[in-house]
């Protein structure tokens, strides 16, 4: 394995737009530019693409399964959204890969993350099977991809740990380098993060941006609630799931956004045709 190599599979940049041009000279980091956003889903018709999935597989599927897959297609769709802001330029990235946070101890006491790669090409199944291959590693071998890096930063004062990570950032992320000697793993974070808070009983929450990540794009979905709707004129009771979405404004704005939201609704609407 070479000492140094490049971090992220990226293409050429892409030609700048006055306006995006102002966006991310507006904004020192991606800690500034977040902007916050709301969806709430009708969660029956993929509850019940999932309990399908479920008998066909025999495996265990979650809705966080059924949302990265959501999320990777949805992005393969606007691919405008999936890159990295380097040197106040925009990178596509050639693939569209899945960062998920997960439990490392089984119980939410620790938190680790796992990527899933080329997440747009994988069913929900596989989706599952290669996360619960990674899960698995993680609480049985406490955190291999990432052990040597918090090693290193346990050891590092409190006070010189920004420096410490803001470094790694500028050599991962900035220059677009990588070496096994960082203690990283190559590309970590992917395109988008996605966290289940759900999981903890929790609908509605919001994940900050993660500035040494270089991440544009955090999910938190919520558990799914019953909730007064209308259908065909009518208020009945049905089930529904919150989407909260951060988002870094230098990368994408409304219009982005607004287009995102749509495919994601027509997705949840019809997720069988969709995502089969």
């Amino acid at each position: 394995m070479p000492l140094l190599t490049r971090n992220a599979d990226l293409g050429p940049p892409l030609k700048t737009s006055t306006r995006r041009k102002i966006a991310i000279g507006s904004w020192a980091g991606p800690g500034d530019p977040s902007v916050y956003g709301i969806a709430e889903l009708d969660a029956e018709p993929a509850l019940a693409y999932i309990e399908k999935l479920k008998g066909q597989s025999r495996q265990k599927i979650t809705f966080s399964h059924f949302l990265g897959k959501a999320v990777a297609k949805t992005l393969s769709e606007h691919p405008e959204i999936n890159g990295v802001l380097r040197w106040g330029r925009i990178y596509p990235r050639n693939s569209i890969d899945v960062f998920f946070l997960v439990a490392s101890d089984g119980e939410g006491a620790d938190l680790s993350g796992l990527t899933v790669r080329n997440t747009d090409r994988k069913s929900i199944p596989e989706i599952a099977s290669e996360m619960q291959v990674q899960i698995d590693e993680i609480r049985k071998k406490g955190d291999p991809a990432f052990k040597k890096m918090k090693k290193t930063l346990g050891g590092v004062p409190g006070f010189l740990a920004r420096l410490v990570i803001g470094f790694s950032s500028f050599i991962t992320g900035t220059l677009n380098l990588w070496s096994p000697l960082l203690g990283t793993p190559r590309d970590p974070f992917g395109s988008v993060w996605i966290t289940n808070i759900g999981s903890l009983g929790m609908d509605t929450a919001f994940a900050p941006l993660i500035a040494y990540s270089r991440v544009p794009l955090l999910i938190t979905l919520g558990a799914v609630r019953e909730t007064p709707v209308v259908r065909d004129g009518k208020v009945v009771v049905g089930k529904t799931i919150r989407l909260c979405v951060t988002f870094d404004h230098r990368l994408i704005d409304g219009v982005h956004a607004a287009h995102m939201a749509k495919t994601v609704q027509r997705i949840f609407a019809d997720p069988e045709h969709e995502l089969t």
